[in-house]
């Protein structure tokens, strides 16, 4: 059946949401073509799969955008589901390089233990692309803290983009043009900025020049809640004519 479908783990990030848990941390499932992919596994991703009845043995890849902890910190035991409690030889795992390796003052997420099996894992570098299964996989570049960070484009019976963290920048529309969901980790509100992350007017400027089917807001820090969020989405529609909406935790999409 062709389409995709993406269950949202967790829509929360940063430093006071993820300690509050006033949102869920658990990243993203993209499932397509085949593959399920767990996308930035980060605090609480085995609960809320859990929760949403989410079956992480079927997972055939765990990806990475980088090393921050809101991004990363379930995913070893989410790879170890993966590969069927450590007891199987599957799945990829991809990383930006400093999840994958280390460096600048960060530890690979990664230990040997899981690293020796899965079928393989990769570090990326912006523009380069790598494949799970059908789906072909583009790392996007990203302006955020962690220098080495990246986003991703996933394309195959659908096109799929992600921003990952960071703030716009001149030039970002052009790995995203023609995406049938782009779903955009936006931290603050339009008139609230916080260096190297996304806010609604940044949100705005890259959705109108990417023009995806369907924009898809979250990651959303402490001043997008208490309904916020969607009243920012709707402001983004109207500037945009783009259908734009907040995303909720245990949200799932259908993509046709």
């Amino acid at each position: 059946m062709e389409g995709a479908k993406i269950t949202f783990l967790g829509t929360g990030g940063g430093r006071f949401t993820t300690i509050k848990q006033a949102r869920a941390t658990g990243g993203w499932i993209l499932e397509m073509d085949g593959e399920m992919l767990h996308i930035d596994p980060g605090p609480g991703a085995l609960i809320r799969a859990k929760q949403y009845n989410i079956n992480l043995l079927k997972l055939t890849g765990v990806l990475i955008s980088h090393a921050h902890p809101d991004h990363y910190s379930d995913g070893e035991f989410v790879a170890v589901a993966m590969t069927n409690y450590a007891k199987s030889k599957k799945g990829v795992i991809i990383g930006n390089k400093t999840a994958i390796n280390g460096g600048n003052g960060f530890n690979p997420i990664f230990t040997k233990f899981i690293l020796d099996r899965v079928d393989r894992f990769e570090a990326l570098k912006p523009q380069d692309k790598t494949n799970i299964g059908n789906i072909k996989i583009t790392a996007t570049p990203t302006k955020h803290r962690e220098n080495d960070g990246v986003g991703f484009v996933f394309e195959g019976s659908k096109k799929i983009g992600y921003t990952s963290d960071g703030e716009y920048f001149k030039g970002q529309e052009k790995h995203f043009q023609n995406c049938d969901c782009l779903i955009l980790n936006c931290l603050r509100p339009r008139n609230e900025a916080w260096p190297e992350h996304m806010n609604t007017r940044q949100a705005m400027e890259l959705i109108k020049k990417t023009k995806p089917k369907l924009a898809v807001l979250q990651h959303f820090g402490m001043k997008m809640l208490k309904g916020v969020a969607p009243k920012e989405a709707a402001w983004i529609q109207e500037k945009t004519s783009i259908k734009t909406i907040a995303a909720r935790d245990g949200m799932r999409l259908d993509i046709k």
